[in-house]
């Protein structure tokens, strides 16, 4: 690991405390994610239901059912745990705020996948940083967070499994597809989560403006700024609608979330999208 490298690993781990926090406060005013509360081979009674054809006569409950003149099902409650699997952009440009005032990309997005591991270990499932080994029990979100500090590239997701992307998707389209493809290959699905920064959405910059690629030198300067803003919007926008279009062929809704507005929100969306593909 060179200079570099070592500064922004020690910086980040630094922030994992303020990470930790923000991810406790969000995931105590989120929705609850039921877990593992499905039909399913376990032993413990999960509920009755209405006795269907295709059941025969021996699920029937026939205790329950003498009740009363209709026919009734137990189910039990399925045991097996499930894994919610999470890659983070390790590009540095997320790494990024236009405001000192506001979390960069990655520290909200880390907040809101951590909030997610928070309520899904508490449903009895399992967690885990794509690159590194799945998490439970009650060390699982602490030991994601310590996951988030060694980011892997590479995105090679187990089968049949969920998968949360967060990105601000600024990679080529053509990069996406590739790994989304791979997901859908190994019969992964999951969600996209689009963190956006207001200044890379609202395009405030008027004048002779110098903008520079963080962690690289890539910069371009630009004499009046805000006559580049109608090509930027038309632009980001294509881009985007494309993204969508690649979660939606695969099954990896997307989402979007601005720094700038709160992320109980975009917390509640994604425990809806996670739910429905663990139910």
């Amino acid at each position: 690991m060179n200079d570099r490298a070592r500064l922004d690993a020690l910086a980040l781990a630094g922030d994992l405390p303020g990470v930790l926090l923000d991810a406790k406060r969000l995931a105590a005013s989120a929705p609850g994610v039921h877990g593992r509360r499905r039909a399913g081979q376990g032993e413990a009674f999960w509920q009755y239901r209405d006795h269907r054809a295709e059941d025969g006569a021996r699920l029937v409950d026939w205790r329950r059912s003498a009740r009363g003149d209709r026919f009734f099902v137990r189910e039990q409650e399925r045991e097996a745990a499930q894994t919610a699997w999470f890659w983070i952009d390790p590009d540095a440009g997320f790494n990024w705020t236009s405001d000192a005032s506001r979390p960069t990309k990655l520290h909200r997005a880390r907040a809101i996948a951590l909030a997610l591991g928070i309520l899904l270990s508490r449903g009895g499932e399992r967690i885990g940083a794509l690159g590194h080994a799945p998490r439970s029990g009650a060390r699982a979100v602490d030991r994601l967070a310590h996951d988030f500090l060694a980011p892997s590239h590479d995105v090679e997701a187990p089968a049949r499994s969920c998968v949360i992307f967060l990105s601000d998707f600024y990679a080529p389209v053509e990069t996406w597809r590739a790994r989304l493809h791979a997901c859908a290959a190994a019969g992964a699905t999951g969600a996209l989560v689009m963190i956006a920064d207001p200044a890379e959405e609202d395009f405030p910059f008027r004048g002779r403006t110098l903008f520079q690629a963080p962690g690289s030198r890539t910069e371009t300067l630009i004499g009046r700024a805000e006559a580049a803003r109608d090509t930027y919007t038309e632009r980001l926008e294509t881009h985007r609608r494309a993204i969508r279009a690649l979660g939606a062929e695969f099954h990896f809704p997307a989402l979007l979330h601005r720094t700038d507005h709160n992320a109980s929100l975009a917390l509640a969306m994604l425990i809806a999208l996670v739910s429905e593909r663990f139910a």
